[in-house]
């Protein structure tokens, strides 16, 4: 398997995973369009549309696999990239304008794709989140779906910008246990063999809701320094700061805490 990584500003972004899969050539998510380089394969699959993960897929032309239900933003992603502004901001600036891509397949949570990747929804994260689950070889490719895995820090966060969904988040993690996984591989930033980071990862998500619970009228700074108290994960970021704190740290927190207030007023 081909990993290439895509940085911005000097640091990783994400990282492409490209396979060969009976004489098919695959690239899993490749990367946002404004970091946009060639890739020689044949058909993409992209664990969901967001821009970091999805927005180059147009300028590759080649057959690209996304949710069934969200293959029009896709085709024509003009309102999903207004969307991205109005909640990243520079951000989606940063990772640029994707290009129209009429070469989109709708996937099926359940299809058998090329003979040898299952597609598992894995709403929360974004409703369009599918996880690609490469059988034989027991690798699973798992998007945004299960945090995010910075090896050289050991630190695993969860990246959960608003929308987002708690309730479906905590289903889909529950939904991986069903599959014998021997090998994770996270966009944000490489793969590893220590699959138990999927059940800390759950544990670390229900850390995140009791202690934000009741504190929703704190500012995110003041949410951060509260979860750096009781997740190392947090707190390791925090004091390495850049990209991975604004960028991925700020918005998750500011995604739990939207949630937590919508739930709060709907009860």
């Amino acid at each position: 398997m081909q990993v290439v990584t895509r940085y911005l500003d000097g640091v990783p972004l994400v990282t492409v995973f490209v396979l060969e899969v009976g004489g098919v050539k695959v690239a899993v998510d490749p990367g946002p369009a404004a970091l946009y380089s060639p890739l020689d394969v044949d058909v993409v699959f992209c664990t969901h549309i967001h821009l970091d993960h999805c927005g180059s897929a147009g300028h590759l032309g080649k057959p690209t696999y996304v949710h069934e239900r969200y293959t029009r933003h896709v085709v024509d992603p003009s309102r999903l990239y207004e969307a991205s502004r109005s909640v990243l901001g520079v951000f989606a600036e940063k990772f640029g304008r994707p290009l129209p891509n009429d070469k989109v397949v709708g996937v099926a949570d359940g299809a058998r794709l090329l003979d040898a990747f299952d597609a598992v929804h894995t709403p929360g994260h974004a409703p369009h989140h599918v996880m690609y689950y490469y059988r034989d070889n027991k690798i699973l490719f798992a998007g945004d779906g299960a945090g995010v895995h910075i090896p050289e820090l050991g630190v695993v966060i969860p990246t959960t910008p608003p929308p987002f969904r708690l309730d479906l988040y905590l289903q889909s993690l529950d939904k991986l246990r069903g599959l014998d996984v021997e090998v994770v591989c996270y966009p944000h930033y490489s793969c590893t063999r220590n699959v138990d980071l999927l059940r800390r990862h759950r544990e670390q998500v229900e850390t995140w809701v009791e202690v934000l619970r009741g504190r929703l009228d704190l500012a995110i700074e003041d949410a951060l320094r509260l979860l750096a108290k009781e997740d190392e994960n947090v707190a390791k970021i925090m004091n390495v700061g850049g990209l991975y704190l604004d960028f991925y740290l700020r918005f998750s927190v500011l995604g739990f805490m939207e949630y937590l207030r919508q739930s709060a007023s709907s009860s």
